[in-house]
């Protein structure tokens, strides 16, 4: 994904300091993204500012020397990231796309908590990668966490934005939609174009061709791999579809990469 194309630098600048825990938490403290680092039995060592105002926890102490990561029930089984934590804790560098934050149990865990906290539901994606001393015997583990979707109310709308969003490789249906929010699928269709200036469906092709977007930006698939990925085929209505939207056909857009 776009957000992770310096994966190279992040790793390089924290691989820079092993051997020196405080200057690898200084690193971290720099970063404007909320970033978690774990010893390798998976407690957690140190979080940064940032995370600690996205996550909405009034102290560093409610998580530090008190989470640990690989013993997570609601990450391993409720998220079903058991995988992801199993292989980052071998020592590989892991990604996790769209992964959604459960901040109903956050609240559960961490208290005091703001009052004024206005988010309701959020995605990001995450670089989990190791840290190794000279011998290669692995430090630390760091989470990177990189927001890529925020929700601040529970309107019907952002309800049913959340829901597109997050079944945008399924084939749009109205009535799920609908359904979610326990409203008419008149009632949505009219409540949504209100407040957006566009259809479901509508908002559902913008989201379609964003992800259509991601998924050209990688040059080790081909154009029809790329759609296909997105649950479309290239010689449907969707390649006509993206040029109408960007200007661009499928392989002039990758060649602007290039």
């Amino acid at each position: 994904m776009e957000q992770f194309r310096d994966n190279g630098d992040i790793l390089a600048s924290f691989q820079a300091v092993f051997g020196n825990e405080a200057a690898l938490f200084q690193v971290a403290e720099l970063f404007p993204v909320p970033i978690q680092i774990f010893t390798p039995d998976g407690m957690t060592v140190f979080v940064n500012r940032a995370l600690l105002e996205i996550w909405n926890i009034s102290d560093a102490s409610q998580i530090v020397g008190r989470y640990n990561l690989i013993q997570d029930p609601v990450v391993n089984e409720e998220l079903g990231l058991r995988e992801y934590v199993q292989r980052v804790f071998r020592g590989e560098v892991v990604r996790v796309r769209d992964a959604r934050l459960p901040l109903k149990a956050f609240s559960e865990w961490y208290r005091p908590r703001r009052s004024d906290y206005a988010v309701k539901s959020m995605y990001l994606d995450i670089l989990n990668f190791p840290i190794c001393d000279e011998s290669r015997r692995m430090t630390h583990v760091v989470s990177v966490f990189i927001p890529t979707r925020v929700y601040t109310g529970k309107s019907d709308v952002a309800k049913a934005k959340e829901y597109i969003e997050t079944h945008w490789l399924e084939a749009f249906d109205m009535d799920k939609v609908a359904q979610t929010v326990h409203l008419s699928r008149y009632h949505l269709a009219r409540l949504f174009k209100k407040q957006t200036g566009m259809t479901p469906y509508g908002y559902y092709q913008d989201v379609k061709i964003q992800k259509l977007k991601e998924a050209l930006r990688d040059s080790s698939v081909s154009v029809a791999q790329a759609f296909a990925s997105c649950g479309v085929a290239y010689s449907g209505n969707y390649a006509r579809l993206f040029r109408e939207k960007t200007g661009m056909t499928p392989t002039q857009y990758r060649k602007s990469f290039e």
